[in-house]
């Protein structure tokens, strides 16, 4: 039995063909997984990246009042902060525009990760969040989401005055 090539000096007819993408593929394929991996962990653990939702709790708050701006379409929402606020807390101000009346939502934004905090602030506080609305107030109603209950009105925000 002969063990040399079928046809001296042409070796390339004697075995198979190697695909050639076969490593490159594979080193493809597992830079996309371990990406797809590092992404998932830095936005459950970390709170950062397009997954941040999945490292975040949210607290419902409760609206308490509204003041105008000096702009038409920008309103300040007084939102009680009853624990304080820490210093990575978020918080978000959702209004629901309809009819005759702006819904307004709000809720406390914070890692999942983070640490337990005092909060800053004195138990019954209140921040004011501006809020960007598509038309002005006008005539309508701020009414709360969560008791459909409307809110008071406060004396708006002079031009140069700066409030926390």
């Amino acid at each position: 039995m002969r063990t040399g090539p079928l046809i001296p000096g042409i070796r390339e007819f004697d075995a198979p063909r190697r695909r050639r993408n076969s490593g490159v593929l594979r080193w493809v394929l597992a830079s996309v997984a371990i990406a797809a991996v590092i992404t998932v962990m830095a936005g459950v653990l970390g709170g950062v990246g397009p997954l941040r939702v999945l490292g975040v709790q949210e607290t419902p708050l409760r609206p308490i009042a509204w003041r105008p701006t000096v702009e038409a379409t920008l309103v300040q929402v007084a939102v009680a902060t009853p624990e304080g606020l820490c210093s990575g807390d978020e918080v978000r101000v959702t209004p629901v525009e309809g009819g005759d009346r702006i819904a307004v939502d709000a809720s406390r934004v914070r890692a999942r990760n983070a640490g337990p905090c005092s909060g800053f602030g004195i138990a019954g506080d209140h921040t004011w969040v501006d809020v960007r609305l598509s038309a002005p107030v006008g005539d309508r109603t701020m009414i709360r989401k969560s008791d459909r209950q409307p809110m008071p009105r406060q004396a708006p925000v002079d031009a140069g005055a700066v409030d926390g």
